[in-house]
């Protein structure tokens, strides 16, 4: 295994109190992410760092491209579809009642453009097993695919869309599940272990994947990112300087630079540094895959290559 500690960027000016969900929008050539705790939804040009911000009520949980150009964001129990262009926002889809006291967290879309998203208790409610992960389509119907998790998290797709990703953030020891998936019905088969986490490695939190089909784990309370071949072999430990990365994505014309939300929020004096909830960049040359946009009907969008 190697251990890089590289030279990275602080690209926007704007510091996170809980920095997630970072997702290249090829249309704008830009960076998408979300503060949580701050309530907005955050889009990033890295070539000069220009970052636009927009408020929303709720505790935004993530920002995902649909293939009509507007954004699905999440919220406590609903997901909205906003447009940045002219700042309207509608309501998309309402989550079960049964997820009150839950707000939403980790998303990602499948190959087909289905949404998966799990869902987390709020603050106030402290953290018990009420989490649930979703599949959403694009009809705005609903799937319950597992309850009983306290953070869902991690969530990654293979290239081909067969294999699906998910971790849990506080169940100890800190692991990794995967499953077979099904890429035409959306469905996963019977999950297993994937990876469980080095010791004092951090715990899991948001993923990727890249175009070998390497699983890149943002190691929450780890200062670190850990990449996984195929085969569960962890083969790379990127240092960061960062208490909590929370979130990986590729993006740029080449998708080879890796982005990394962070947190600032809740450190105590000894951890926190200057870049603690910043939105970081760096290069590997590594390369990335471009994220299926959420698929909306009529609509042909953007895909994997």
């Amino acid at each position: 295994m190697r251990t890089l500690t590289p030279k990275v960027e602080r690209i926007a000016s704007y510091t996170a109190l809980v920095g997630e969900s970072a997702i290249w929008d090829r249309r704008e050539e830009a960076l998408l992410w979300v503060d949580i705790m701050g309530r907005k939804v955050l889009r990033t040009r890295p070539t000069s760092g220009e970052t636009e911000s927009w408020d929303f009520p709720e505790m935004t949980g993530f920002v995902q491209p649909a293939d009509d150009g507007t954004l699905l964001v999440g919220q406590h129990d609903t997901i909205l579809k906003f447009d940045p262009a002219d700042g309207s926002r509608r309501l998309f889809t309402r989550l079960e009642a049964s997820v009150s006291g839950n707000r939403t967290n980790d998303a990602c879309c499948d190959v087909q453009g289905r949404l998966w998203l799990g869902t987390m208790p709020l603050p106030e409610t402290g953290l018990k097993p009420v989490g649930k992960l979703f599949r959403i389509d694009s009809d705005g119907s609903i799937t319950l695919i597992e309850s009983g998790l306290t953070i869902p998290n991690g969530i990654a797709f293979s290239p081909d869309g067969r294999t699906v990703y998910w971790a849990d953030t506080p169940l100890t020891p800190f692991q990794v599940w995967r499953a077979r998936y099904d890429p035409e019905t959306g469905m996963p088969g019977e999950k297993e272990l994937f990876v469980k986490l080095p010791e004092g490695g951090g715990r899991p939190d948001g993923a990727t994947v890249d175009a070998s089909g390497c699983y890149w784990l943002a190691a929450v309370r780890g200062s670190q990112l850990l990449r996984y071949t195929p085969e569960g072999k962890l083969d790379l430990t990127v240092r960061l300087p960062v208490a909590r990365p929370t979130k990986i994505a590729f993006g740029g014309s080449d998708m080879k630079t890796m982005f990394v939300t962070s947190l600032s929020d809740g450190l105590a004096p000894e951890e926190k540094g200057p870049l603690d909830g910043s939105l970081l960049a760096l290069d590997l040359g590594i390369q990335g895959l471009p994220p299926t946009e959420f698929a909306t009907p009529g609509v042909e969008g953007f895909a994997p290559a």
